[in-house]
């Protein structure tokens, strides 16, 4: 293994390290920013039964408990939840670490290019669980959050304004709908359910069409030609899906297109698969070479994940972006 093999591992391993301090750190501080919580909560629990044992009514002190101990729930409920994603990312990170230790402790003679594609497939692997518990933390956790506060709030109110009620319960049936769309749309994303049910030529259009829909201000020429009972493998088919969900993204966010083609022809041998915009393209060649360049990287493992289909890549700046990947089936 040469010595920059080495040194990129190296640094790959320091900078998951030093992420999980932080990490351990972070899960220190919250759990026992939550024993303090639960503390304070069953004091204050055990007080306000006290009091209505004694008083045998409701004052306004009672009143204000009631808040406080809902304030609390709720910040223990969020901080619990912040504490599984925390043990989530350490686990992960703890297998990354392992991961990288493999590789430096493997045959010293491994090349460079054997030793970077494990390590940027560790990389695009970590990248898509951090999206997805992004995703799912800035839609449905949120919206599962809100609609605890609206199950408290109506359980408050339900004797003393019932028409009130019965609007939070309908804005609380719209956050579950929301919180259902959500989280078919991750799923979708994980494993597309299409794929099984309806073959490779229908799920390609569906997600073509389904990208088209969620896109505004650009407009979209496709074109699918595939043997309707051609048996294709599904890791190739979920990959074509996310090389065009990649290509589609890139374009969106740095090319400023208003036009994408997307053609897709498939045979018996080999899915070749033609993606063009009319936006300002890049150097495709830089990308690659500069491992620095964080801007890069979803570039970088466009071309790792094609490589390992055995497949090519060929690009070209002309008035825009345009890609001819060929994947071979066969």
């Amino acid at each position: 293994m040469s010595d920059s093999c080495v040194k990129y591992v190296q640094d790959e391993l320091i900078r998951y390290k030093d992420s999980l301090q932080c990490i351990q750190d972070d899960i220190r501080s919250s759990e026992i920013e939550l024993k303090t919580i639960e503390k304070n909560l069953n004091k204050l629990i055990k007080e306000k039964d006290w009091t209505e044992d004694i008083l045998h009514s409701t004052s306004i002190s009672s009143e204000e408990s009631d808040v406080r101990i809902l304030t609390l729930k709720n910040n223990k409920s969020d901080l619990s939840h912040k504490l599984v994603l925390l043990n989530k990312e350490r686990d992960e990170l703890t297998n990354k670490i392992e991961s990288l230790k493999d590789i430096l402790n493997s045959d010293s003679n491994v090349s460079c290019e054997t030793l970077e594609q494990p390590v940027n497939i560790i990389n695009y692997i970590e990248s898509e669980r951090q999206r997805i518990s992004r995703d799912i933390h800035d839609t449905v956790v949120q919206n599962l959050t809100a609609l605890i506060h609206k199950q408290e709030f109506i359980n408050q109110i339900i004797d003393k304004d019932i028409n009130r009620c019965k609007l939070e319960i309908s804005n609380s049936i719209s956050l579950i709908k929301n919180s259902v769309n959500e989280l078919r749309n991750i799923i979708f994303e994980l494993r597309p359910m299409s794929l099984d049910d309806l073959g490779f030529k229908t799920a390609i259009i569906n997600l073509i069409q389904r990208i088209d829909k969620e896109t505004e201000n650009v407009i979209y020429n496709t074109s699918v030609i595939c043997d309707d009972n051609l048996n294709i493998d599904s890791a190739i088919s979920i990959s074509v899906m996310r090389i065009i969900n990649e290509l589609n993204s890139n374009a969106i966010k740095h090319s400023g297109c208003s036009h994408i083609n997307i053609c897709i022809e498939v045979n018996s041998s080999r899915i070749i698969l033609k993606f063009s915009d009319d936006g300002s393209g890049f150097n495709y060649d830089e990308c690659i070479q500069d491992r620095d360049n964080h801007t890069g990287f979803g570039i970088i493992m466009l071309r790792e994940r094609v490589s390992l289909l055995k497949g090519n890549i060929h690009y070209v700046n002309d008035k825009g972006s345009h890609f001819t990947i060929e994947i071979p089936i066969s």
